[in-house]
């Protein structure tokens, strides 16, 4: 067995015709990988990975593999050797297993120079070996167990015919049948059973998740179990004399059916080993639970298609492989389906069909991209409809903050998907919405200043409006104040509290300070003075103290002033609002993390205080590096638009404004006497059940602007700003904090999955380019040549000698 290996190896090595195989194989991927503009480009891409090459590798392999076994059983065949061999003292399955691992040796040794791709990519990095190196290798796994049955079935092929060339075309055909055909088969209109059935017969539907970094027992076992089936198959077809025994002919039909049905059970069995830095392929246990309560089939309709730029198609590839683990740990199938609206030919039933789509809540973003005649711009829809029982759902993938790179949002948008996927599946499977009501009866926001952001939550949350005195016999889940403007009573006080007490959870937005817009607007200077609700000790209690002071930040809105003098024309020219602070979201939070900044107006600070030993304090947003300090009652004047304050002052970094407060509550009523408020000490509630609350020093920052004059009155979009025509993370935000109070199950947390964005260095490549190229291109061209040069040169000194 082993002289035929050496056999098959020095023939291969001695041919010319092999060197040849395999210099086309490393050109073509060199040029695809570092030349030619596409989506394997690998500089293009400017990401710190070998994707590239293992999307690209399946199809050369086509070529490659059959290219190296087309001569293995043909030429025995055609030059008589065959009957020398199965003369030999030597197993058919052991006759057959030498060629194969002749033919598996022979590949890897192709694959060899390709490990220079990989060194290029770790010195390009920035910084230096930014590449996820356990994925990378995972890969290069996944790669040998494709060559595995690429060589099975290249070796089956050749034992059908003498003839190479039609050994070539037979394995190259087969190859591909299994690669791609059966997935073309499955992913028509066929019933669920023979989709499952031709989808697992597909290669590339085991190669997807393998060759990102993630190896899955059940595909290894495919691997094996199909290659094993092709050479046992060739093994019948070398010596077909056997067949005419009833014995040979039973075990002929047995041992397939024995593989095959160990390849079904296993399965069933799901074991995964996650080889990426961050186990990006894996999925949390609240993930596995949620998926596992599915009462029946999922559909997920994926708009995110056609030809997509290097991000994109990340967030797609990523999308995809997140349904597959969701649907492997699912009690009811999962089944996903990439459409392109564009594909629907009629123009007005297009229009009609994305129209549509964008009313069910599915974005269409405007997205340039690189064409060969320049940069072109294209619509693109990043998200998906998921359907469940007679109940479909929309799903935005694409995070997109303007205020940071697109690479950054990419990420962003990768982080998420989990989140986005089981978030929408919980939605779809709750039977009951939960209850929020905004209180009223001090002064708070009306219906129509919190219009936007109650329209916003409607979609899980039924609304209400709701005075104190009503919250003792309601059925209330979360209950929102919203920028009250009158001193709370304490029958009012009583009445959160208890509620508190109940285990509701309650979000406080309020402004410490009162400033008088209707002043400033008449004006260039108002006041601003402590703006008491009666609400401090409460709060203080709570854990929270409320600072009566006002912030201003260097990183602010801007606000239009006329400058001209008077008489003139009007002139109006954009400065900083230095009291109109962008406030910055706790990127280390899942509630908000990775948010877009939230635009206030006079909002003032916040501070932790004990409050208890069972309560959990983090901040959730605050301003800055560069913010400062206003002490109250102080003048607010347009005229500091004219004399800004010294750059040097705003020192202070970070200053709280929201705090999410968490675990068991003490009662501001505790040991107090309540009977003059119409309640009895026996009754008051001392300690809470575990609950939750949200604490921002801003009142207006859920608050939409409302046009009076209209009828009915036009609101506005939360967190617009009309200068920079900008819509701000206000209302994103406030969703966020609010669906986190209401998790019951920890789904929030997903959002916390934080991921290292690997990029690659574009000054490097830019300034070095030529020399990157070459090396990928042409070395490994040189390293097999030089390789052909010195091993024929020792063999023919060898054979000379003897």
């Amino acid at each position: 067995m082993y002289s035929l290996f050496k056999k098959e190896i020095k023939t291969f090595l001695g041919s010319l015709i092999g060197y040849l195989a395999v210099l086309v194989f490393l050109l073509v991927t060199g040029l695809f990988l570092w030349i030619f503009p596409g989506n394997y480009n690998i500089p293009d891409n400017n990401y710190a990975t070998l994707q590239g090459l293992f999307t690209l590798a399946p199809w050369l392999y086509l070529f490659l593999v059959p290219a190296i076994t087309m001569r293995m059983f043909a030429d025995e065949k055609r030059s008589g050797t065959i009957e020398i061999l199965l003369t030999r003292p030597l197993g058919d399955f052991q006759l057959v297993m030498a060629k194969f691992l002749a033919g598996l040796v022979l590949v890897v040794f192709s694959l060899l120079p390709t490990l220079l791709y990989f060194l290029s990519v770790y010195w390009l990095g920035n910084p230096v070996g930014s590449i996820d190196t356990g994925a990378t290798w995972g890969s290069f796994m996944g790669l040998f167990f494709l060559a595995t049955i690429y060589v099975a079935i290249g070796i089956f092929a050749s034992s059908l015919t003498d003839n190479q060339i039609v050994s070539f075309i037979l394995g190259m055909s087969l190859s591909f049948i299994f690669y791609l055909g059966f997935e073309f088969v499955a992913s028509a209109n066929i019933s669920y059973v023979l989709e499952q059935l031709f989808s697992w017969l597909s290669i590339n539907d085991h190669y997807l998740s393998i060759s990102r970094g993630v190896v899955d027992m059940r595909d290894m076992l495919y691997f094996v179990g199909m290659a094993y089936l092709f050479l046992y198959a060739t093994t019948l077809i070398v010596r077909k004399g056997k067949l005419r025994e009833t014995k040979a002919k039973i075990r002929a039909i047995a041992i397939p059916l024995v593989v095959l049905l160990v390849l079904a059970i296993s399965s069933n069995f799901l074991y995964r080993i996650d080889l990426t830095a961050e186990k990006r392929y894996s999925v949390a246990a609240i993930s596995k639970q949620t998926v596992s309560r599915l009462e029946g089939p999922v559909e997920v309709e994926l708009y995110l298609s056609g030809e997509l730029e290097a991000g994109l198609r990340k967030i797609q590839n990523e999308i995809l492989e997140k349904i597959a683990v969701l649907n492997a740990y699912s009690s009811a199938p999962i089944r996903v389906r990439i459409y392109n609206p564009y594909s629907i030919g009629n123009a007005d039933e297009q229009e009609e069909f994305i129209t549509k789509l964008v009313n069910k809540g599915v974005p269409r973003i405007s997205f340039r991209h690189k064409t060969e005649q320049g940069v072109a711009s294209k619509f693109i829809f990043p998200g998906a409809v998921i359907r469940y029982q007679n109940k479909e759902l929309a799903v935005n993938f694409l995070k997109n903050n303007p205020y940071t790179s697109y690479e950054n949002n990419f990420n962003h948008s990768v982080e998420t998907i989990e989140f986005e996927l089981v978030n929408a599946f919980r939605k779809l499977m709750r039977k009951q919405k939960s209850v929020l009501a905004f209180l009223q009866g001090h002064g708070e926001a009306n219906q129509y200043e919190v219009a936007d952001i109650a329209r916003a939550l409607s979609a899980d949350f039924e609304i209400d409006m709701i005075e104190a005195k009503e919250l003792e016999d309601s059925d209330l889940d979360i209950l929102v104040i919203a920028n009250p403007k009158k001193e709370f009573p304490e029958t009012s006080k009583i009445a959160i509290d208890q509620f508190l007490m109940k285990g509701g959870k309650i979000v406080w937005l309020i402004d410490p300070v009162q400033v008088s817009l209707d002043s400033l607007s008449k004006g260039f200077q108002t006041y601003s003075f402590p703006n008491d609700l009666n609400l401090g000790d409460q709060l203080f209690r709570y854990g929270v103290r409320m600072n009566y002071e006002l912030l201003q930040d260097v990183n602010c809105i801007q606000i239009r002033v006329n400058t001209a003098a008077p008489g003139n024309t009007a002139r109006y020219t954009l400065h900083p609002w230095y009291y109109s602070p962008l406030l910055t979201p706790n990127d280390n939070h899942p509630l908000s993390r990775n948010l877009n900044w939230v635009k206030s107006e006079f909002v003032s600070s916040l501070d932790t205080v004990s409050g208890g030993a069972g309560l959990r304090k983090e901040v959730i947003l605050s301003t800055s590096p560069y913010a400062r300090r206003i002490k109250v009652p102080s003048s607010v004047s347009l005229g500091n638009i004219n004399n800004p304050p010294a750059r040097q002052l705003f020192t202070q970094a970070n200053i709280p404004v929201g705090i999410l407060v968490e675990g068991v509550f003490t009662s501001n009523y505790k040991n107090r006497m309540v009977e003059n408020y119409a309640y009895s000490s026996a009754d008051i509630i001392t300690e809470s059940q575990p609950t939750q609350m949200i604490v921002i020093a801003d009142g207006g920052i859920m608050s939409n602007k409302v046009n009076y004059s209209a009828n009915p009155p036009k609101i506005q979009e939360l967190g617009f700003d009309e200068v920079s025509g900008q819509v701000f993370g206000n209302k994103e935000f406030l969703i966020n904090a609010i669906s986190y109070l209401d998790d019951k199950q920890g789904i929030m947390q997903l959002r916390g999955q934080s991921l290292k964005l690997r990029l690659l260095d574009k000054v490097k490549l830019r300034e070095e380019a030529t020399f990157w190229k070459v090396l990928n291109v042409l070395v490994p061209l040189l390293l097999v040549i030089l390789f052909a040069l010195v091993y024929n040169l020792v063999r023919k000194y060898k054979y000379n000698r003897s």
